[in-house]
């Protein structure tokens, strides 16, 4: 039930129609398409939007979520392609010369190539238990804060703080706050 009310579906009944049982409200923060969200990310989101909300009369948008290998490798590529250094962003440093020495093996070819290249590398990787990304473990998301201005930026850090269990990051490529969520 839990899972449904997050997704946005109104309550069921034994006859599985739409039951009018009590007021149904969306989540007041946005979930960009495509993104998956776990129900205890989903909660925690949804007190620091809370919180937020409070601060700033705004709400957050959610950028990612759980990710498979395919968008893992996605994120990934477009970070290498706008310049960053992949080995200062991630902990699992020979997890991540994996997938770039596929990206530099790969280069010159169309950006779906690479970017199977890489998905293969990742996939390998969770089969062997190895996740470069708390994405990929359903631990973390995205919110973006490209629009945010400094007062809403501290907003949202006091705001997560408020919540606890959450390492906040801000990451500039391309900017956004990730989050690690316990």
């Amino acid at each position: 039930e839990e899972e449904e009310r997050r997704a946005q579906l109104p309550p069921l009944t034994a006859l599985g129609k739409a039951a009018p049982t009590e007021p149904w409200t969306p989540p007041p923060y946005e979930v960009l398409p495509g993104v998956t969200l776990p129900a205890p990310i989903a909660a925690k989101l949804e007190r620091i939007d809370r919180g937020y909300a409070r601060r700033t009369r705004e709400h957050l948008v959610i950028t990612s979520g759980t990710r498979d290998a395919n968008r893992q490798a996605r994120a990934m590529f477009t970070k290498l392609r706008l310049g960053e250094d992949l080995l200062k962003l991630y902990r699992n440093k020979a997890a991540v010369q994996e997938i770039t020495k596929a990206y530099r093996a790969s280069s010159g070819k169309p950006p779906e190539q690479v970017v199977a290249a890489m998905e293969a590398v990742i996939q390998d990787q969770i089969d062997r238990g190895v996740y470069v990304s708390a994405h990929l473990r359903r631990g973390a998301v995205d919110v973006r804060n490209r629009t945010m201005s400094p007062k809403e930026k501290r907003a949202f850090l006091e705001s997560a703080s408020e919540v606890g269990g959450v390492l906040v990051i801000e990451e500039t490529t391309p900017a956004h706050y990730h989050l690690q969520i316990d």
